[in-house]
């Protein structure tokens, strides 16, 4: 072969070899975590991905250990009742003890007057006082008088913490079978609706 026709077959050569690199550098495989561009235009597509809901916590168990709070103001669901005075399941309350013996002591008067704020705002309706004394046994008439006077003691009591005295009944059961000192608070039935004010009713003829 002659020089110029080697020379020819050579530069035949690396054009054909300088051809066939952009096609071989086009068909490489891309690197590892290279992103290719039609992925991103699909992303970009696709628009912003929406926020995960929060999760929402379970409702937790009811607490079966503890009875139900008294649907009672602050006033009287808070107030610590002294030695004597007990709630009565009809609604109202019995006093015992000195209380009931017409001698109350300051932390009794103070539950007492209490009570007739509550009974004065939250409540319609007649409060009765029933009263009993142990004694005397032999002598109903004065067991009766001493009845009486210790309701008229608790009634005042009832007043000076806002009840009305017309609404208050007194009943002097004077010496009872069970042969007790104790007086009863009776609260009306029915509670007052919100926002409904307070009407004086008319007295009782056998209050005191």
């Amino acid at each position: 072969m002659t020089v110029p026709h080697a020379r020819r077959a050579v530069a035949t050569a690396l054009a054909l070899l300088l051809a066939a690199l952009p096609v071989a550098a086009q068909q490489q495989p891309p690197a590892p975590g290279a992103t290719s561009e039609p992925a991103a235009d699909s992303a970009e597509d696709a628009g912003p991905a929406a926020p995960s809901d929060p999760a929402v916590a379970p409702p937790g168990a009811a607490n079966l250990a503890t009875a139900p709070r008294p649907a009672l103001p602050a006033d009287i669901a808070d107030l610590t009742l002294p030695s004597g005075f007990a709630r009565l399941p009809i609604g109202g309350w019995r006093l015992t003890g000195t209380a009931a013996q017409g001698e109350p002591d300051s932390p009794s008067r103070l539950a007492i007057e209490t009570i007739g704020r509550y009974l004065a705002e939250q409540s319609s309706g007649r409060v009765t006082i029933i009263a009993q004394a142990s004694g005397p046994a032999d002598d109903p008439p004065t067991a009766r008088r001493t009845s009486l006077a210790r309701a008229i003691s608790i009634k005042d009591s009832l007043a000076r913490g806002g009840l009305p005295r017309t609404r208050i009944d007194i009943r002097p059961m004077g010496r009872t079978d069970e042969a007790l000192d104790a007086i009863d608070i009776i609260a009306p039935p029915a509670s007052r609706p919100r926002g409904e004010a307070a009407t004086p009713s008319s007295p009782s003829p056998r209050g005191g």
